[in-house]
């Protein structure tokens, strides 16, 4: 019988095309006008497949019953849906800001200002991969589909920024198609997308297991699980 097994990380490691630069990468490498090009239609494309998920948020977290104001960052939010939709639920106490490239900052805002959301969504330049802190004084911190593009030494850093920047109490939103802990009960978008991400990121998909080992390392407790839409789920977590 053999006893020496692979972990599905290292066999999704081993399966990685390693002479070619990864897509994400090579778009970081572009100079501004190029980014904004091509983040004005790589937003559009991820502002349309969002709604469904944007639109559930604030009920799945509580956003639209809050009695008092509370800033919600979005980290690298794009179109700001997320954002959008979360400070219509309740505008008179929820704000929001989003965080995104210097480059891809007037396209945000453009969408924001369609939303009519001007004075209540803000848009904070910056790149988080530099060490620049992310905005203190939050109370959420969102991740929507960001964690699977980036290695895991990448994650743990947003985590850690996130875990900074939140106030005592507040919460880290991780929004994934997350592989079951067993892996053997994923389902069939998580496993699929888990491949898609092989010759174009440098990322994967996640297990719950693994996001829980990561944030309680950080500092944070109280980590959960709760369900969004069909296959997409929230991992939640708080600062002591």
């Amino acid at each position: 019988m053999c006893s020496n097994f692979t972990t599905p990380e290292t066999l999704l490691e081993c399966s990685r095309p390693v002479e070619k630069k990864d897509l994400m990468s090579e778009m970081l490498e572009q100079d501004d006008e190029e980014v904004a090009n091509n983040a004005r239609h790589f937003m559009s494309h991820m502002n349309a497949q969002s709604y469904c998920c944007a639109e559930a948020l604030p009920g799945v977290l509580g956003l639209d019953t809050l009695t008092e104001e509370k800033t919600l960052l979005d980290v690298g939010g794009g179109s700001a849906i997320y954002t959008i939709s979360a400070v219509k639920s309740n505008p008179n106490n929820v704000k929001g800001l989003v965080y995104e490239l210097p480059a891809i900052k007037p396209i945000t805002e453009e969408y924001i200002e369609g939303a009519g959301l001007s004075d209540r969504v803000s848009v904070v330049p910056g790149n988080f991969f530099t060490n620049e802190p992310f905005p203190t004084g939050c109370d959420y911190v969102l991740f929507s589909n960001i964690l699977h593009d980036w290695p895991d030494e990448t994650n743990i850093d947003l985590i850690n920024k996130a875990y900074d920047c939140l106030n005592s109490g507040g919460k880290i939103v991780i929004s994934e198609l997350l592989l079951a802990d067993d892996v053997k009960s994923s389902t069939s978008s998580s496993t699929s997308m888990n491949v898609i991400m092989l010759p174009y990121t440098k990322g994967r998909q996640y297990r719950p297991k693994e996001l829980f080992k990561r944030l309680e390392k950080a500092g944070f407790v109280d980590m959960h699980v709760k369900n969004l839409v069909d296959d997409y789920d929230l991992v939640i977590a708080t600062k002591k």
